[in-house]
């Protein structure tokens, strides 16, 4: 990363000294990189410097220095590394020791023994199915336990049930997530469950959806909202004195040349300020008695204002810092006292708030795309047992490294470390019955992905009638074979693929979903720049915002009534290894709809370049499918 990116600039502005080498300004932008624990470099006109945040609330962040600063000069900004979380992984793996619990990360990772006990449950779990319920119990009784939730299956209602379960049984729980996306989908299913409570359930870091009062700045800023008013008038009393003694300051320096000593007989006589200059100091009445006075008294009353405006700035910082400093103990308190903490794995070891932090369980949201070492951090914080819940069967973790130790030390996932055959682990509950997808749709998921295991109880009056819509009205899997119509090429702008055929009729059959009365509907595609070559063509068709278009990493967790996978590889190029190596990849493309899947690519292309491959097996076991259209009257319709 650093051989190859760079670090970028936030401007920073309205800066204030709260006193302890701690300073707060207005950032022009608050990417997800700018969170509590970054360190990151402070550039002013007086020099770089490195700092750490302190806290972040909207777009209003917190500094801690090294060495002194002026807030008010300009311009300053704050310089980020795009590497800088691996160097705090780094440093808290370095951190690790006897205080933490090693053991549990080890096991973990496979390397230590795991211990079930059977353990009656405390709540009633009404609702669940079987596989549902098994999972539970599997969390309630083991020291480590796999939830495997397949697309639809109703792993976050699982999730929401298996919290329920260990806050009634007394445990501290840590849940953890690569993603804030997801941390929005588990806090969304809990919040309206009658244990629910905001005060005993706090979220580490921002995100744009509800947060359900879980937020700690937010339940900060409630706590300690009385003095919040006062707050601000102390912000705004050092920013008048700031600017009054910088005017005082440059009135003073005019006054410097009339007051000093004579230079010649012949030399003018000193030169007073007039009312006006002074009253932006002074009252209006106090101006014009001084503006009748002598330039040495005006120099005098002007220091002498300047040294009052200097002790009202150091007694407000000086309030102000007595107010940061109990909101970061009040901070600090509120961690230590909920009953279940909830961030994102980042956050885990990024966070000052987190270092002293031990729990009960790690319930690990979404494990198979994170990467191995902050999994085996967070594990380190837990006593008792860890919870992993995903599925390996979709999205892996994203490393930007080829590098084969890289690869095995970062970018497996960690049910292939732990349990590489999870249909035959003690310690994995596996959730089977799918409740999103139209059964042909379902069929053709759970035949590729999941030995024929899933079952289907989605709605089936709801799935149907998705299905009875334009395009290809009554048919739930449909593949527009191209039949070599199409060219597939580099895009102009770097390593991606783009193929305008296939984005012309991927936009057309769009189009008909929209006209037919679909309102929730997708397209994805593997390629960032085929998807968006088809977000024009959608707006020129006047679509734009009536249908999602994106990648199919980006539309992980996602899910529409109908789906549209554009798969662009066709002839001249080679098929790329992005489709050719990746069956999770597919997975998560096909699994996204509910009612309806259209599926477009050039089948003879796949099925001869690479006949065993993953797409060759997917378009054919789509054409086979009950409801499939033929490839020659799925382009005849298209």
């Amino acid at each position: 990363m650093q051989a190859s990116s760079t670090a970028f600039e936030i401007p920073l502005s309205r800066g204030e000294d709260l006193g302890a080498l701690r300073y707060a300004f207005d950032a022009a932008s608050t990417p997800d990189k700018l969170a509590a624990g970054t360190v990151a470099t402070l550039r002013t006109p007086g020099g770089d410097q490195r700092v750490t945040i302190e806290r972040v609330d909207d777009k209003r962040i917190t500094l801690a220095a090294m060495m002194p600063i002026d807030p008010t000069g300009a311009p300053i900004a704050l310089v980020l590394a795009p590497w800088f979380l691996y160097d705090r992984l780094i440093e808290a793996l370095g951190g690790i020791g006897d205080h933490h619990a090693v053991d549990r990360a080890l096991t973990l990772f496979g390397k230590g023994s795991h211990a079930r006990t059977p353990t009656p449950l405390v709540r009633a779990h009404a609702g669940l199915d079987a596989s549902q319920r098994a999972a539970v119990q599997l969390c309630s009784d083991s020291d480590l336990a796999f939830v495997w939730g397949p697309p639809g299956t109703g792993k976050t209602m699982t999730l929401a049930s298996v919290i329920e379960e260990l806050l009634a049984q007394g445990k501290r729980i840590l849940l953890a997530s690569t993603t804030n996306a997801a941390i929005d989908q588990v806090l969304a299913k809990i919040a309206h469950r009658p244990w629910f409570a905001a005060g005993e359930t706090i979220r580490l870091g921002r995100s744009e959806a509800e947060t359900f009062g879980t937020e700690l700045g937010e339940i900060v800023q409630r706590l300690h909202g009385a003095y919040r008013g006062t707050l601000e008038r102390l912000r705004a009393r050092v920013g008048e004195a700031d600017m009054l003694i910088r005017t005082a300051r440059a009135l003073a320096g005019e006054l410097t040349v009339a007051t000093a000593p004579q230079q010649s007989l012949f030399a003018s006589g000193p030169l007073a300020l007039r009312a006006g200059s002074l009253a932006r100091v002074f009252s209006a009445g106090l101006a014009d008695e001084l503006a009748k006075r002598s330039a040495r008294d005006q120099a005098k009353a002007l220091e002498h204002r300047g040294a009052r405006l200097e002790r009202v700035r150091t007694l407000a910082k000086a309030r102000i810092a007595e107010l940061a400093a109990k909101d970061r103990e009040l901070e600090a308190r509120i961690v230590a006292e909920a009953r279940m903490v909830v961030c994102t794995l980042t956050n885990a070891y990024l966070s000052p708030l987190m270092a002293d932090q031990r729990f009960d369980v790690l319930i690990a949201e979404e494990a198979g795309m994170a990467t191995l070492p902050p999994l085996f951090y967070a594990a380190c914080l837990c006593r008792e047992r860890v919870i992993v819940v995903g599925d390996p069967r979709q999205l892996p973790p994203i490393v930007q490294s080829d590098d084969e130790m890289v690869k095995r030390a970062i970018g497996r996932n960690i049910f292939d470390v732990t349990v590489p055959d999870p249909e035959r682990s003690e310690v994995v509950a596996m959730l089977g019955v799918q409740y999103r997808m139209h059964p042909a749709i379902g069929s053709l998921v759970g035949e590729l992905f999941y030995s024929g295991r899933l079952i289907h109880g989605a709605d089936p009056e709801a799935t149907i009638a998705i299905a009875e819509r334009a395009p290809f009205p009554g048919q739930a899997v449909v593949v527009v074979d191209t039949q070599g119509r199409t060219t597939c090429e580099r895009s102009a702008k770097g390593t991606s693929r783009v193929n305008l055929g296939s984005a012309e009729v991927t936009a057309g059959l769009a189009f008909e979903a929209v006209s037919g009365g679909s309102t929730s509907v997708a397209v994805i595609t593997p390629y960032a720049a085929q998807a968006a070559e088809i977000r024009k063509l959608l707006a020129a068709r006047g679509i734009g915002d009536a249908v999602e278009c994106s990648t199919i990493h980006r539309f992980q967790g996602r899910e529409c009534d109908v789906v549209i996978i554009d798969l662009v590889d066709a002839a001249p190029m080679r098929q790329s290894a992005l489709l050719a190596d990746a069956p999770n990849l597919l997975n998560v493309s096909i699994s996204r709809a509910r009612g309806k899947l259209v599926i477009v690519a050039d089948v003879d292309y796949f099925t001869t370049t690479a006949p065993t491959g993953i797409v060759a097996a997917l378009l054919a076991a789509a054409q086979r499918v009950p409801s499939a259209a033929s490839p020659a009257r799925a382009l005849a319709e298209t």
